[in-house]
């Protein structure tokens, strides 16, 4: 499970332009919410294609990722990789 997250966040940090694109992360009840300082970089169709993930879009404001499982380890591991890159 923790190897998935990993994975699966380090993808997506990618995908979304890095973590110096991700101005905040969020979730609610399904969805990873990335809010971002330039959506435009974020490949939401390479993201939605990736292994783990149901849905990507953009909405209000924000990248919406809405994983097949384990929502709770993703949310935790993008947060910590994000905070640990912050100076």
């Amino acid at each position: 499970m923790a190897v998935e997250s990993t994975a699966l966040a380090s993808s997506i940090i990618a995908l979304a332009g890095g973590v110096d694109n991700i101005s905040g992360v969020e979730r609610c009840m399904v969805r990873l919410r990335l809010i971002l300082a330039d959506p435009d970089v974020a490949d939401v169709p390479a993201i939605a294609s990736l292994p783990g993930v149901a849905l990507a879009m953009h909405l209000m404001g924000q990248l919406q990722i809405a994983p097949t499982a384990h929502l709770d380890d993703l949310h935790a591991t993008v947060v910590d990789a994000v905070a640990a890159a912050r100076p």
